[in-house]
């Protein structure tokens, strides 16, 4: 991959079939060849659009034709089904490109195509550590490097409860992606910053914290060998006490929408999920809006088919409309509603509520109309398809970037 992808720093980052694009890109460059693969859909998501479209497109190139996603599989026993996509590279002409969209099974003659396979001016986005729009920031959970010795089952902490024990203040709930999405009871010691001579003397604690300073002391890592000498705290902390969104860093292509939503000041959101903290409610409904969803679906990469949400591609650059007092609090009381109506489906867990075949037929239609709210704050007129909801984010998105 070093030697194919020469002339760019991208070889340990991007599938081999980026190699292939490049390969071809410097081969067909100034002249009037063109080339075309079936790919891997990641090529058009993620980071590696950045990766691998930017140096292509440098060099004078374009997309001349593209069929969008679609599930390829063959007649070979114990196929999997993967997702591609196909895209043809051209020097660039005036003429028009052709779009094949797969959701709506149409073909289309545009001037121009973006690397996302929509139509557009080949703009690229790129991850940022801050959000281009005036939101809260948005913070990567907390990170134990700790071998599990953190961690606490259902059944221990119920056991610590059952015995009284004194550690039952150092302990919080601790809840990642599938804790939230699937109702799993799980729990952490959170001792953070006080002395642990203060600690020790509680069995449960002592054992655990011996624990975690071993697992450390075992990695190859200087950093986490550093970790050994305060095993009371987590690697990284990014908690606040206060409530927050979570934000679940994979889910499933299936839903319509991530299921997101909130946590009290006593629960530690985990590395396995984003947390923005004393997070208000028009920022809730704009955030599970279908606008965002949209977006992360097409910008966000993937892991394996599953949606993976990332705080620098999906939350930093999303064109956040700019909102009057009225919008936010007319945006609140639909988040409420939402919310409220996942609380009376308290028999169901998120995952349940937000698969497609058992999704309650109020809380789509609260959905709907939050999405209705939002589409008509980014413009009057109402949305034909998803594909005109995204070149107007992309069109957004290059003013607010001025790119």
């Amino acid at each position: 991959m070093r030697i194919a992808m020469q002339g760019t720093d991208t070889a340990k980052t991007v599938d081999y079939i980026a190699a292939w694009f490049w390969k071809g890109a410097k081969y067909i460059k100034e002249s009037k060849a063109k080339y075309a693969f079936v790919t891997t859909n990641s090529v058009s998501q993620g980071e590696q659009v950045a990766m691998l479209w930017k140096p292509i497109f440098e060099l004078g190139l374009e997309i001349f034709f593209a069929h969008t996603s679609f599930k390829w599989s063959n007649n070979a026993k114990h196929n999997a089904a993967v997702t591609v996509a196909i895209i043809g590279v051209q020097n660039i002409d005036n003429l028009d490109k052709r779009l094949f969209v797969e959701s709506s099974h149409t073909e289309r003659k545009v001037k121009s195509i973006n690397p996302y396979l929509m139509e557009g001016d080949a703009i690229i986005i790129t991850k940022t550590n801050k959000p281009i729009a005036k939101t809260p920031n948005i913070y990567f959970g907390n990170q134990p490097i700790d071998g599990g010795g953190f961690s606490l089952t259902e059944e221990e902490y119920n056991n610590l409860l059952s015995a009284g024990d004194r550690a039952l203040k150092h302990i919080k709930k601790y809840v990642g992606s599938n804790e939230f999405i699937n109702d799993i009871k799980r729990y952490c010691l959170w001792i953070n910053d006080e002395p642990i001579d203060d600690l020790i003397s509680n069995s449960f604690i002592k054992n655990r914290l011996d624990f975690i300073k071993r697992e450390r002391l075992k990695s190859s890592r200087k950093d986490t060998i550093a970790l050994a000498v305060i095993p009371n705290q987590f690697a990284y902390i990014s908690y606040k006490p206060t409530d927050a969104i979570i934000i679940p860093s994979v889910s499933s292509e299936r839903r319509e929408y991530i299921p997101m939503g909130y946590v009290d000041k006593d629960t530690i959101i985990s590395n396995l999920a984003y947390a923005i903290y004393d997070a208000e409610k028009w920022l809730f409904a704009l955030l599970t809006s279908k606008m965002h969803n949209l977006w992360v679906r097409t910008v966000g990469g993937s892991l394996e088919t599953r949606i993976r949400y990332s705080a620098t591609l999906c939350y930093n650059t999303f064109p956040f409309p700019k909102l009057t007092a009225n919008q936010k609090e007319v945006l609140e009381s639909l988040a409420q509603n939402v919310l409220n109506i996942r609380d009376e489906n308290f028999d169901m867990t998120l995952g349940e509520m937000y698969n497609p075949e058992s999704m309650p037929e109020e809380l789509r239609d609260a959905h709907r109309q939050l999405d209705l709210a939002v589409e008509r704050i980014y413009r009057p007129e109402p949305f034909s398809s998803d594909e005109e909801r995204l070149e107007h984010l992309f069109k957004l998105y290059a003013k607010m970037t001025k790119k």
